[in-house]
Parts: C-alpha cells; sequence; structure tokens
C-alpha cells in the first residue's frame, strides 16, 4: 500500500505547482477568468498556500468578487498580522466596497508597520479623502509622493471650509465667491479686482450730462397752482407747434 500511496502523494505535489505558475502567468497576461481556474485547481491541491491564496485572491479582485477576495485576504492577515503588503491588498477590498472604515484601519496599520510603504500612504489617503478627511490625506499624500493629490487635498479642503467661514466674515471680508490659494498649510484670499468703469457706465454718465433738464420752468408750475375750478386737470398750457 506504501508504494500505491506515495506516487499518488508526488502527482498531486508536482501538479500544484504547474497550476500555480501556469495561472499566475495567464494572471500577468490579463487572461484573469482563465488564471481563475488554473488558481482554484491549484489550491485544491494545497489549500494553505500563502501564494496561491494571495494570487486567487487578486484574481477575484480582478473580476469583481469581492466577497471572496476579502475571505482569503483576511484568512492572510490572520496568518501573517507583520506582513503590510496583504494589509494593503485587504484595505483594497475594503476600500472597492466602500468599507471606508475598515480600509483605513488596514491602511493605518499598513504604514505603522512599514513607515516608508508609499503605497499605504497613496491608498490611505485616497480612503481619508472619500471619507471627507481632506487634512489628513493629504499628509498622507505627500508622504506617498504625490504632490498632485496633495495639491488637489489643499483645495478641497480651501472648499470645505469656505461655506462655514463666509457667515461670520464681516462684509468687507473676501466670501466664498473670491479666489483662494494655499501656500503651505495656510490659505489667504486673493485681492479684489480694481472696479473697472464699463461702456454702458460711461455712456450713461455722458448722457446724464448732456440731457436737458426735465424740471418743469417756474411759470408753468406757477399758472398749474393758480388754475381753480372743475376744469383744472384738463387745462393745458399750449406747447411748441410740430
Amino acid at each position: 500500500m506504501a508504494t500505491t500511496t506515495a506516487p499518488a502523494e508526488n502527482e498531486e505535489g508536482e501538479g500544484f505547482l504547474p497550476l500555480l505558475y501556469q495561472g499566475g502567468e495567464l494572471l500577468a497576461a490579463g487572461n484573469v477568468s482563465e488564471a481563475k481556474d488554473y488558481l482554484e485547481k491549484a489550491l485544491s491541491l494545497q489549500p494553505d498556500n500563502e501564494r496561491g491564496k494571495n494570487l486567487l485572491g487578486l484574481t477575484y479582485f480582478k473580476l469583481g468578487h469581492f466577497e471572496r477576495a476579502a475571505q482569503l485576504y483576511e484568512g492572510l492577515v490572520q496568518e501573517n498580522p507583520a506582513d503590510p503588503t496583504l494589509r494593503v491588498n485587504l484595505g483594497l477590498v475594503y476600500l472597492k466596497t466602500n468599507e471606508l472604515s475598515r480600509a483605513i484601519h488596514e491602511f493605518t496599520t499598513a504604514t505603522d508597520l512599514s513607515p516608508d510603504h508609499h503605497k499605504a500612504h497613496n491608498y490611505l489617503g485616497l480612503a481619508l479623502a472619500q471619507s471627507g478627511q481632506y487634512g489628513k490625506a493629504r499628509e498622507h499624500f505627500l508622504l506617498a509622493g504625490s504632490e498632485a493629490m496633495a495639491e488637489k487635498m489643499a483645495q478641497a479642503v480651501v472648499e470645505a471650509v469656505a461655506p462655514e467661514s463666509d457667515a461670520g466674515l464681516p462684509p468687507t471680508m473676501p466670501t466664498k465667491s473670491t479666489a483662494l490659494w494655499i501656500t503651505g498649510l495656510r490659505w489667504e484670499p486673493a485681492p479684489r479686482p480694481l472696479p473697472r468703469l464699463t461702456h454702458s457706465r460711461s455712456r450713461r454718465s455722458a448722457m446724464r450730462s448732456t440731457r436737458p433738464s426735465t424740471q418743469m420752468p417756474a411759470t408753468r408750475n406757477l399758472c398749474r397752482r393758480t388754475m381753480k375750478g372743475p376744469w383744472r386737470r384738463s387745462a393745458r398750457l399750449p406747447g411748441p407747434r410740430r
């Protein structure tokens, strides 16, 4: 019996590696559906293989099977709690399913385990931005080296605080409609532009200066004040002939 069971174990062990390798190659080439079949077969032969579970979790993630991916990565994190890469992968699953608090927890733990993990800082910035924490998100984008995203977060901070600050500002202070810019962590209002004399305003001023006065002559006012009787309203002074 020993001679029959040993070859079966050898065949099972030898079959796992080709399936794992082929599945990894297909996944790297973008053939995700085919990679899934190979990796599932490989993992059925060795269910506890960490590399197989990691690759299959990534395959499930790309196919949109987020619950299956989360189950695999949660198990891997429990087995390897000090691995920042596994926590980043699990955080990405949570971020994709909009479980922001759990995603922030995993990314934060990953940055604590590896402070120089740029991807962990970048994904943590994304999760914080989606939860509305733009100031903290900016800090992690800077740590990740993403200056463009940090600048966007700075602008988001300005837009977020502008409506609240408008209510308490004096009338002479700039409000939300005024352009703002940021220098480091301090934002300042842009100077108000000087008023421009438009063409229509200058034209109206010129017309006022040349338009004849509409004030009624004194003699006509005097005549109207002296008119009495029922015919007063219909009485008119002779005007210029046409």
